[in-house]
This record gives C-alpha cells, sequence and structure tokens, in this order.
C-alpha cells in the first residue's frame, strides 16, 4: 500500500464528510436572523441580489464545528427552537409559507436555547471563538435581540435577558464565558428589523459602512469600499 494515497485518501474522505454536513442541511430561502445582525446592510443585499458564491473550505470548517456544538449540546429547557414571522404584520408564519410576495416582511431564525435560571426564561446563543472577548459582539447581541422579537410574535413569550456563552476553541472549550445582557423594547426591535428589511428590499445596494470586517467579506471585490469613498458611501 503507497501511504501517502492512504493517507490523502482519509483526508479527502473526512472533507467530504464536513462538506456534506454542511451543504446538505436544509436552510429555507428567506431572510434569517444571522442577515440582519451586521453594522453594514451591503453584504446581506449581495447575498440576495448576486449570484450565490462558491463556500470556501475555511468557512465549511467553521459551519461543521458550529454544527456539531448545537447537534449535541442542550442546556436544559428548549433547544433548536426555530421560529419564523412576518414583522411588518406582526403575525407567526411557516417558512414554507414564505413567498416572492412577503420575502422582504418576514424572517427566520432557529434559537440555541431557552433556559430557565430561577425562574425566569434566558435566551442563550453559543458561540465559539479563538479567543474569548471582554465584551460580547454587538452583532451576536443583537442576534438575540431578534430572537426575543420572533419568541414574542410566535408564543407571547417576552424574554428580558439574552446571553452568550462564549467557547474558546484552541483549549477544546476548556475556556468559557457567558455574557448575560437586558434585552431592547419589542418596539425598538420591530423599528430596527424593519428598517434592515427595507435595505435589502431596495434595488440598488445600501448605504456602504466600511470597517475591519470588509477584509473579511466574500463581497469584497464587488463592494469595492476602499476605493469607492470610504465611511458611510
Amino acid at each position: 500500500m503507497d501511504d501517502l494515497h492512504a493517507s490523502n485518501f482519509i483526508i479527502e474522505q473526512f472533507k467530504k464528510v464536513q462538506s456534506s454536513k454542511v451543504m446538505n442541511s436544509e436552510r429555507t430561502h428567506a431572510v434569517h436572523v444571522s442577515n440582519l445582525t451586521g453594522t453594514c446592510m451591503r453584504k446581506p443585499w449581495y447575498e440576495f441580489h448576486q449570484p450565490e458564491l462558491p463556500v470556501d473550505y475555511k468557512s465549511i470548517c467553521n459551519f461543521f464545528l458550529g454544527t456539531l456544538l448545537h447537534e449535541n449540546v442542550e442546556l436544559g429547557g428548549r433547544n433548536e427552537i426555530s421560529v419564523s414571522a412576518n414583522i411588518r404584520t406582526m403575525t407567526p408564519i411557516n417558512a414554507e409559507e414564505i413567498n416572492n410576495q412577503n420575502f422582504y416582511d418576514c424572517i427566520t431564525g432557529t434559537i440555541d436555547d431557552l433556559v430557565d435560571v430561577d425562574g425566569e426564561t434566558i435566551i442563550v446563543d453559543k458561540k465559539t471563538a479563538n479567543r474569548i472577548p471582554e465584551q460580547p459582539a454587538s452583532g451576536y447581541v443583537m442576534q438575540i435581540n431578534i430572537y426575543k422579537l420572533l419568541l414574542f410574535i410566535n408564543e407571547k413569550i417576552e424574554i428580558k435577558h439574552g446571553a452568550i456563552l462564549y467557547l474558546d476553541k484552541p483549549s477544546s472549550f476548556f475556556e468559557s464565558k457567558c455574557f448575560v445582557f437586558d434585552l431592547m423594547s419589542l418596539d425598538e426591535i420591530k423599528k430596527m428589523v424593519t428598517e434592515k428589511l427595507d435595505q435589502l428590499k431596495m434595488d440598488s445596494e445600501p448605504r456602504r459602512i466600511v470597517t475591519d470586517k470588509c477584509n473579511w467579506c466574500q463581497f469584497l471585490k464587488i463592494c469595492d469600499p476602499y476605493n469607492n469613498g470610504g465611511f458611510g458611501n
């Protein structure tokens, strides 16, 4: 047996498993909560108005790790709760009922965990990180606020607090940190989400907001932020 050939074959088999797990997972064609959490709305606008770009292997690895985590870690209470709603009418909707007519009225998402702490329910989201931050990322905080709105529309439950559980990848999750925080009012969340949906609905690109995240955006070449006037253009 050629050892090198066998080694390469086994590695490729593992990569196929990763790709199959990530790429074959069902994801409804709709605006997802994750599309609305960034500061700049150009990236999600491109995702809906430009041809789909291929997923690189590094992204597949990140999605694969996240999939394993979410499939195997239940924090108690309820786990992996799918929620969808028409935000403009504040009514629940099945994700399968989202169509071209209501596409930019509706959002869908999956809440990681609802955890009861001393009689209070908290929305919890799990995140892996190469380094645990001192403060939770603003986009992740926004994500949980949007979950609050979706949960209220679907179940008439108004959650007061959210939490982000950071798990450290280099230490194999030995290191962890949980941030608990107050959530926005329902009116504030609805206003914010509606404004973002309006931007996605536009025929032309929304206003560009240049941040350090532009360097990792898959639409960097299309947007070309550093040669088009910089911040806010």
